[in-house]
């Protein structure tokens, strides 16, 4: 039994290698290297803000589809004939959401709860209950400007999880050179289960828990990993809902649709960040991105814009693996046809899987498919060391938030296999992210063409700089001045990446210096 004087003391803490120290060991290394200040160390090491909390929403009755040997028992209960199959809303795992009255007047054989459809299934008839979701925001560090960072729905997430991305957004908007800090947020859920209704209701109370917490000039949300442009807009109505001056408030949220003040190009920005660094790659060494072959991790918004843009550029996509398998077709895959099959409504897992231009292949088989460039476009930590020990291909651009172990990029070295790193490959997002918030501030609208162009010149501009601080090439050109970042030798284009933030992150500290 505990003693006396050790009852409830808090555990001495055991240093433990979790996703975020595993994200800062390059941030510790090129602090090191670059002998970071070491209160501005202290005041990167940590987020600024933990958040968590818990959402509650009442979810909607549904029907549960049976198994087949548990199905039996019910072989002769009659179909019931559905009168408004509108309010029947089907889930990418089998369950189907019963919306408003979807049943009544229908002529219903139920049994015991269950049900039979026109479909042949027998559905137990669950009735919706209140259910509780954990939440998050994570608040990294706001020296250059107000905390920015995405919401992520996912069964997945963790603290630990957040404080690495939201630290990853305090790097990325030091490089994309735009007055944002980092912060990162989202749900527990996994939003292929639940209705478009309950989502809704999820969001909404969602936004009133966190609306403390945030605001235009504070915290600035934006989509991420199971988000989109509509839970922009319902986050939108919920932080402005009976302010007087609601248009003040619109950019509460960027990546929102265009026609409620969102950003011409916002939708494909990362994805076309992505593809303007591979091109300005290959420029640098006089080649062009026209003939080069590809392979993609990931199919969402990110992955479709990013094998659109580089199928328009002349590149050929050869293999696809998003989380319900992977397809591979050697004479190339028609982009558009495949990004057409997996929006279209029946497919309900959004999934490349069953495209009929390609072949299935297992996920394993896809690290070995010989192409030029890899675009992991998905989730973090897919390449592990084993994988890049695998792979056939001469260039990664990193489309998704740290998909490469630091084990991975240790191996990648060692072969040759050259990187573009997340921090400025997926800078384009949070980049065309600024350009709507300014253009919600000023009450104005750019042309697509306006983005693009602004987006262009800031990608590129800033990945030479990295590139010249990893080549320990100091020059100014017409487009960029690498001068005061490059530190006396060579370094990996991570380091390189994390060198520049840094530099750009501590000028704040010693110049404006500490609040006390």
């Amino acid at each position: 039994m505990a003693s006396e004087e050790t009852f409830m003391r808090a555990p001495a803490p055991t240093p433990k290698r979790t996703i975020y120290t595993e994200a800062m060991e390059i941030f510790h290394f090129a602090a090191d290297l670059i002998g970071l200040d070491k209160r501005v160390r202290l005041e990167l090491e940590e987020p600024d803000y933990e958040h968590i909390f818990y959402v509650t929403a009442k979810l909607k009755d549904r029907l549960v589809p049976l198994l087949p040997e548990e199905a039996k028992s019910f072989a002769d209960l009659s179909v019931t004939q559905v009168r408004n199959t509108e309010g029947l809303e089907r889930l990418a795992n089998g369950n189907i959401i019963l919306n408003g009255r979807a049943l009544l007047g229908s002529d219903v054989a139920i049994r015991h709860g269950h049900l039979r459809l026109p479909d042949g299934l027998v559905y137990q008839l669950v009735p919706g209950e209140s259910q509780r979701f954990k939440a998050y925001r994570v608040q990294h560090n706001q020296a250059r400007g107000p905390y920015k960072g995405g919401l992520r729905y996912h069964r997945e997430v963790s603290l630990d999880l957040f404080k690495a991305l939201a630290a990853e957004m305090t790097w990325k908007t030091a490089i994309a050179e735009v007055p944002f800090g980092g912060g990162k947020g989202g749900i527990q859920l996994d939003p292929r289960e639940y209705g478009r209704e309950e989502i809704e209701a999820i969001t909404l109370r969602f936004m009133y828990r966190l609306k403390s917490l945030i605001g235009p000039n504070i915290d600035i949300p934006a989509p991420d990993v199971g988000t989109n442009p509509e839970i922009m807009a319902l986050l939108y109505r919920q932080f402005s809902d009976g302010e007087r001056e609601r248009h003040n408030l619109r950019g509460i949220v960027t990546g929102k649709d265009v026609r409620i003040g969102g950003s011409e190009g916002r939708g494909k920005a990362t994805g076309q960040g992505v593809a303007f660094c591979i091109e300005d790659y290959y420029a640098d060494r006089g080649e062009s991105v026209k003939g080069k072959t590809f392979v993609l991790q990931g199919f969402g918004n990110v992955g479709s814009h990013a094998a659109i843009i580089l199928g328009n550029m002349g590149a050929r996509l050869l293999a696809v693996n998003d989380a319900d398998g992977s397809i591979f077709n050697g004479d190339g895959i028609d982009v558009n046809a495949l990004a057409a099959y997996v929006s279209d409504p029946k497919n309900l897992k959004r999934s490349v899987i069953g495209f009929p231009g390609a072949q299935r292949i297992e996920k394993k088989d896809l690290w070995d498919v010989q192409a030029d460039i890899l675009v992991p476009a998905a989730l973090g930590g897919e390449i592990t060391a084993d994988v890049a020990e695998r792979l056939k291909v001469k260039l990664i651009a990193e489309g998704a938030n740290g998909p490469t172990t630091p084990e991975a990029d240790r191996v990648l070295q060692k072969r040759g296999i050259e990187l573009i790193p997340d921090i400025i490959a997926n800078a384009g997002g949070v980049t065309v992210s600024y350009y709507e918030w300014i253009q919600n501030k000023r009450m104005e609208r750019w042309s697509e063409a306006e983005v693009d162009q602004r987006l262009e010149r800031a990608m590129k501009r800033n990945y030479r700089i990295i590139r010249d601080i990893s080549r320990n090439q100091p020059r100014k050109t017409e487009m960029h001045d690498s001068r005061p970042y490059c530190i006396g030798k060579a370094v990996d284009s991570r380091c390189a990446a994390m060198i520049l933030a840094l530099k750009r992150i501590e000028a704040h500290y010693l110049l404006e210096g500490f609040s006390q």
